[in-house]
């Protein structure tokens, strides 16, 4: 069978709580973007308005948009010397951060 090694059978629970994990750390992202909206005017500027990370759970469009954000947000802080704020946007998301129930 062509089937590759990571393939698992369809498993309802398991992409639940998959969905459920993604969420969270969508929500804790936003929560992080806000902040860093109000004391760098980069962050405010170069990422789409409102709660950009948990709109790009369901939207394309916007998985796109937030993936070209963060990418040219950490060219910025890069150039900057301040990649210590783009960490700051995944603060909490760490796999030991979030209960995870799959």
């Amino acid at each position: 069978m062509n089937t590759p090694d990571d393939r698992r059978p369809p498993d309802p629970a398991r992409d639940a709580a998959e969905l459920t994990h993604e969420a969270a750390a969508a929500r804790i992202q936003d929560a992080n973007l806000a902040r860093l909206r109000q004391e760098d005017e980069d962050a405010d500027r170069i990422f789409p308005p409102g709660p950009a990370f948990t709109a790009a759970l369901v939207d394309d469009d916007a998985m796109r948009r937030i993936g070209v954000a963060t990418e040219a947000y950490g060219e910025a802080k890069h150039a900057a010397g301040r990649m210590d704020l783009f960490h700051r946007l995944f603060d909490g998301t760490g796999d030991d951060d979030l209960p995870w129930n799959g």
